[in-house]
């Protein structure tokens, strides 16, 4: 019980560490928390549901299709909603990507409806048995994606060129911008980034819940205390503190109530914010 409760903390985990290296991005790039990545992970979901089973294309195919389609996305709302507020004072950025989470939500409530659409298991549907042991593939696929994923990023960063422009620019537009290295463009792909990796979020834990206009809100939320958990300035940290978060939430409900898992994430959040408010690895790579 305890190992199945750990192995699907770790899938959750992975989910929300992938959300949590978006708002970790955003706030070096930008210095905003910006609340509408949850909106990233709808928007990606929806993506694979339009493709995949709207269109009946093959998973392998739809889910190339879905990311490209959230990097577009990403693209376009980062030069209609935050490209003109560069410069702008904190409060105002932050408000702007409150209002752009609820701007996403209501267009696709009004494409889509309220309704819940089912999502069909992509990653094998029969459980794996050892012993006493219950394994369901998705865990595994979502898990090694989730770190894989975060590897790439991380290597990215710290050995391409482009990876280095844009950590230079995170820590100070000036001096980067007489390095020559174009600012702005390095702004767009960080914000590309970080959306592509909520719209795999969103991908990721399709199957496992209802795909919907809201369905970002409460994993946006718990992708933030992950980041806050684990140090919002810290990639590794991102997805450290969405495994701490995944598991602890998964014990809570396996072995106290299910009614106890946001308590339990939001719990965390607040005693790191009181104890530790650079979180668990709160340092700049």
């Amino acid at each position: 019980m305890l190992l199945q409760q750990l192995i699907q903390g770790l899938a959750i985990g992975s989910v929300y560490g992938l959300l949590a290296l978006g708002y970790v991005l955003m706030w070096q790039a930008w210095a905003v928390l910006d609340f509408a990545r949850g909106d990233a992970a709808m928007m990606g979901a929806f993506f694979l549901l339009i493709f995949n089973v709207f269109l009946k294309i093959h998973i392998l195919l739809a889910f190339p299709l879905a990311i490209a389609a959230s990097a577009l996305t990403g693209f376009i709302i980062e030069r209609l909603a935050y490209r003109p507020l560069v410069g702008a004072r904190e409060i105002n950025r932050l408000i702007a990507t409150i209002g752009a989470g609820i701007l996403i939500r209501n267009l696709y409530r009004v494409m889509f409806g309220a309704d819940p659409f089912p999502f069909p298991t992509i990653f094998g549907e029969h459980p794996i048995y050892i012993k006493h042991l219950m394994i369901v593939p998705q865990n595994l696929w979502i898990t090694g994606i989730g770190f894989a994923l975060a590897i790439l990023l991380r290597l990215f960063l710290l050995k391409t060129w482009r990876g280095k422009a844009m950590r230079a620019a995170a820590q100070d537009r000036e001096t980067a911008a007489l390095m020559g290295i174009r600012v702005k463009n390095s702004m767009t792909l960080t914000f590309v980034v970080a959306t592509v990796l909520g719209g795999i979020a969103g991908m990721l834990i399709a199957p496992l819940y209802f795909v919907m206009a809201d369905m970002g809100v409460l994993i946006g939320l718990k992708g933030f205390a992950a980041a806050v958990l684990g140090g919002i300035e810290s990639v590794t940290g991102a997805m450290v503190g969405g495994i701490i978060l995944g598991i602890a939430e998964n014990l809570a409900g396996g072995f106290i109530s299910s009614g106890y898992q946001t308590a339990i994430a939001f719990a965390l959040m607040i005693l790191v914010l009181i104890f530790r408010p650079s979180g668990i690895m709160g340092r700049r790579l």
